[in-house]
């Protein structure tokens, strides 16, 4: 990344100092983002126990609710604080309809149909990992189709225990691992099982490179192809594979596709470490964030993908080292390519279908007040009946002394 902007004053990075302005930011934003999650961490605990015993289906429609609020909340935070734009491509058969190429053009408003069957059914979606601001990215993107109370993540074990967040998430049945494949595996089938035993769809999220692209992890990743004979990964990580193919394997009679999503930010060069350069700290508190994101979505049909140990891992390898070359031409461009004469795996006279969207939206205040309506109609009521049901608790304890 550039060090210096136009005017020849050094670029705030990552690593900048934070300035009192900064810290005022911060603050806001942590005030902002913290309270409206502890609302809905309240909303869960006054509501959410009693359900779980009643009805399940009903407890789990409320918990969508509820994880739709958190994605309002987080493209609220991020177009207040970080405002950026999503410049998405994507292969042309994510559009049925699309077999000759004259029937969609490249900027045509389609992501609704490019997600139409895991908007119906459900799917998997895996992602390179670039920055802890990707997780945020997709679940924006969700929203923008509407499948924003639908995601499954998985996650490590400690972050169960975060106050507010970690409770809300358990609550939401995210999927914590613990680092030991012989619990995870049984913590994913457990998991799978019952994303296909009910009726409403999921999008499972997996990051199969397991944490984020950084100095430590590419090293181990590097000495992992060198022992395997692989060519080592220029931009990603070699993924693991064991965790991603036990939850396809499980999903298979339940969704039809896996989305394959590439992400790159703007403002990086090759040999940049994104999360190094872009920080949920300094994206929030200190200005320095991406004003645009690049996503590329590729789509697999789960029954053309290997089910057996041996032939998901070669496949998965194959997938991140497109993955590779594909941000490869992205720190060329300073975007993914669009035509077969920016990338040679193009076909001729198919250019890919782009679109750009900014992460906001024309109805997001009416929808944050709506989310504030839902606070007051849960917990006003739940503070009486709480109450109510104190009062007698202590009425009949008084009576037994």
């Amino acid at each position: 990344m550039s060090t210096q902007t136009a005017r020849g004053q050094p670029r705030r990075t990552n690593s900048s100092p934070l300035t009192p302005i900064d810290a005022l930011r911060l603050a806001a934003f942590l005030v902002f983002f913290v309270g409206h999650s502890f609302m809905m961490n309240l909303c869960q605990l006054a509501v959410s126990p009693w359900l779980g015993l009643l009805s399940p289906r009903v407890d789990r429609k409320y918990n969508q609710q509820v994880e739709r609020w958190f994605g309002v909340l987080l493209l609220t935070a991020t177009r207040i604080w970080a405002p950026t734009t999503l410049v998405l491509t994507g292969d042309r058969e994510l559009l049925a309809r699309d077999g000759s190429s004259s029937t969609a053009t490249p900027n045509s408003d389609e992501l609704l149909a490019w997600f139409a069957p895991a908007i119906e059914h459900g799917c998997m979606v895996i992602s390179n990992h670039q920055t802890y601001f990707d997780w945020i990215i997709i679940w924006i993107m969700g929203y923008f189709v509407r499948c924003h109370g639908l995601f499954k993540i998985t996650l490590k074990a400690e972050l169960k225990h975060v106050p507010v967040f970690g409770w809300g998430m358990r609550m939401l049945d995210f999927i914590f691992l613990e680092r030991k494949w012989a619990k995870d595996q049984l913590t994913f089938a457990r998991h799978m099982r019952r994303i296909v035993e009910h009726d409403d769809p999921a999008w499972l999220l997996i990051f199969p490179e397991g944490t984020v692209v950084c100095e430590k992890r590419t090293a181990i990743s590097n000495a992992y192809a060198d022992k395997m004979g692989l060519k080592r990964p220029a931009h990603t990580l070699l993924p693991r594979t064991s965790g991603s193919r036990v939850c396809l394997s499980q999903l298979r009679p339940r969704i039809e596709y896996l989305y394959d999503l590439t992400i790159g930010y703007e403002g990086l060069k090759s040999g940049d470490i994104p999360e190094d350069e872009y920080g949920l700290v300094s994206m929030y508190g200190k200005r320095v964030y991406p004003r645009e994101i690049h996503i590329h979505v590729k789509r697999h049909r789960v029954a053309d993908i290997p089910d057996d140990e041996d032939g998901f891992s070669q496949w998965m390898l194959q997938v991140f080292a497109e993955k590779d070359e594909r941000m490869a031409k992205f720190y060329e461009l300073g975007r993914f390519p669009h035509t077969a004469s920016e990338d040679s795996s193009i076909p001729e006279g198919r250019p890919v279908l782009q679109l750009t969207k900014p992460a906001t939206s024309a109805t997001l205040a009416a929808e944050m007040l709506w989310v504030w309506a839902q606070f007051a109609a849960i917990l006003v009521p739940a503070r009486y009946v709480y109450g109510a049901l104190w009062t007698a608790l202590a009425t009949a304890l008084a009576g037994l002394w």
